[in-house]
């Protein structure tokens, strides 16, 4: 059989007009072609809307070849329950929203899969997004088959940031100049020229000090901004069920993503509860050999 040339990693490509625009993502282990980014790069992202059938049906497409393998020893690889969020379109960045056995929030792999050629040369001529749905189509069928996996989604009210305007007013400069779009980020700066508030979201969400909470905009900026963020980031983890943990500063005179948004752009993250669909696993096993 004749190679596609095409190798998936499940990096989620670039749509800069998507709400969930310039999401960083925090693992390397997404959908890309032909190239590999490092762990903690970031990543313009595309996160496609939660499917209404979690059970995959014989009619959805699935690789044609798949390895599922552990991490080298100094290699990087995501948990299993990134795969799983990436798989059914929930944000890797926000925690909480698969409830499954603990293991799925340890276990790492490298996943590697090749759809047939023909899919691969359909998805060459689809636009983004249909490519990002038939990846996401193909990683659930691998999710049922290697690890029997059977899930349902839930709506349950959970923690969030709403991101607000501050008491003292937006300090964002508009700037409506499509051609100057660009964005440069890294776990802890932003800066971005002529993009939408919505391009913040991702990256607040991956802030330690966020604990892996859903940030909302409901500063009800329309326009397109010129951004510059910067912020000391705690050393905290996220606990399951989207609250931080404690921890404190490596630099006792840093300042916190919380302090920085609101002194630098004149919004604010104010903690709230959301009506929110949560993936349940009911059924979940190591995998299969390759």
């Amino acid at each position: 059989m004749r190679s596609s040339g095409l190798r998936y990693h499940f990096l989620h490509m670039s749509n800069i007009q998507n709400r969930r625009s310039l999401r960083p993502l925090l693992a390397a282990a997404f959908f890309t072609i032909s190239c590999q980014l490092a762990p903690c790069q970031c990543s313009i992202g595309l996160v496609t809307a939660l499917p209404d059938v979690v059970t995959p049906t014989a009619q959805m497409p699935a690789f044609e070849v798949a390895t599922i393998k552990p991490p080298d020893p100094n290699g990087f690889a995501p948990p299993l329950r990134f795969y799983i969020q990436q798989a059914f379109g929930i944000s890797p960045n926000i925690a909480g929203r698969v409830i499954g056995p603990d293991w799925i929030n340890s276990a790492k792999f490298v996943i590697r899969g090749k759809p047939s050629e023909s899919i691969a040369t359909a998805m060459q001529n689809m636009p983004i997004a249909e490519r990002m749905k038939e990846n996401d189509l193909m990683m659930q069928s691998l999710l049922a088959d290697r690890f029997q996996m059977k899930a349902h989604f839930e709506t349950r009210e959970m923690p969030v940031y709403e991101l607000v305007v501050s008491k003292s007013g937006s300090k964002l400069q508009e700037d409506s100049d499509p051609t100057k779009r660009r964005a440069s980020m890294s776990m802890s700066m932003v800066r971005a020229t002529a993009v939408p508030v919505t391009a913040l979201l991702g990256v607040l969400e991956c802030a330690p000090d966020v604990g892996g909470r859903e940030v909302v905009d409901k500063t009800g900026l329309t326009g397109d901004y010129d951004i510059n963020l910067q912020w000391t980031p705690l050393q905290a983890n996220a606990a399951a069920g989207g609250e931080s943990t404690a921890a404190s500063s490596p630099d006792p005179g840093g300042t916190s993503v919380f302090t920085a948004v609101e002194e630098q752009l004149g919004l604010k993250l104010v903690p709230a509860k959301a009506q929110a669909k949560v993936l349940v696993i009911d059924h979940i096993e190591q995998p299969t050999p390759n």
